[in-house]
């Protein structure tokens, strides 16, 4: 072998090593969403999720997802926008997520959004955070 030929050989081992560390330390959990079924009288308004990642370094710590607001009528099911909640920093297969809940406003007798509650924690049957995943859905008073 050249030369030349082992410059190009190294060169291909270096870019395969980089773009393999890349893709196992790659950020997970995009496009996650969150359900819910509006099981109030009237409708609601939710504003924010939030959820505790149990691989955190604080597993007490509720981390906070503010949400395009949106209305859910009494009795559907709603579903969140996607939201991307991984972290390139640690590797894919450490999210589990739990105690999430719904930040969310009900209608007062005037037709006004009132100061916003959480909803009480739901635990999903499987916790781990994968791209696409969806969490719920879940009952909301």
């Amino acid at each position: 072998m050249n030369r030349h030929q082992l410059t190009l050989s190294r060169a291909a081992l270096i870019l395969f090593a980089a773009v393999a560390a890349t893709s196992s330390m790659a950020a997970v959990c995009q496009d996650v969403t969150f359900s819910l079924i509006n099981q109030s009288a009237g409708p609601i308004q939710v504003v924010a999720v939030r959820y505790r990642d149990l691989d955190s370094n604080d597993t007490a710590r509720r981390w906070e997802q503010n949400v395009t607001d949106f209305s859910c009528p009494s009795g559907f099911l709603c579903t969140t926008d996607p939201r991307n909640l991984g972290s390139a920093t640690r590797p894919r297969r450490n999210h589990e997520l739990t105690d999430i809940q719904f930040h969310h406003s009900h209608l007062d007798q005037f037709g006004a959004w009132l100061a916003p509650v959480w909803s009480s924690a739901n635990v999903p049957s499987t916790m781990t955070c994968t791209d696409n995943r969806n969490y719920g859905a879940f009952d909301v008073n």
